[in-house]
């Protein structure tokens, strides 16, 4: 049980974190880092990069499709380490995602970087693209962490 636990709360802390900022910066606008950083509270109804916009329920079911093809795809794979980490984080942000997405019917976003042109977005988020990324690294530089039982 305590192996079990011990590769969740990256995941948890993902979600929990983004639902006490959703919470917190509902209606928010406010520079926090001028020239860097500001909270800049958005509805988002696509998916990343701004993608399909409007279309909030062909999204969700979109996303059921790929978290189901994940676990589909990673069944009988032994996943450790780095890899348990990865897959927590990205698990728990598209969770936050798809509790809004089912909740509201958009996405709230609300970190803009000011420095750079780019699409406004969340804690979730940033689990998400963390998680892959790391997800990279250990199927990389850690293969014996991803072993078929």
């Amino acid at each position: 049980m305590k192996r079990a636990i011990s590769w969740i709360w990256p995941g948890a802390l993902i979600f929990a974190l983004d639902r006490g900022v959703k919470i917190f910066c509902r209606n928010i606008n406010r520079v926090l880092i001028p020239g860097v950083l500001a909270l800049h509270s958005t509805e988002n109804t696509g998916m990343a990069l701004g993608l399909f916009q409007g279309h909030a329920l062909p999204v969700l079911l979109l996303s059921v499709l790929l978290v189901c093809g994940c676990v589909f795809l990673l069944r009988g794979t032994r996943v450790q380490g780095l890899g348990r980490i990865a897959i927590s984080m990205m698990a728990g942000g598209a969770l936050g995602n798809a509790l809004d997405r089912l909740t509201l019917g958009f996405v709230q976003d609300m970190f803009e970087l000011l420095f750079v042109d780019f699409y406004i977005f969340n804690v979730a988020d940033v689990g998400v693209t963390a998680g892959a990324a790391l997800c990279g690294i250990s199927l990389l530089f850690r293969p014996r962490d991803w072993s078929k039982r």
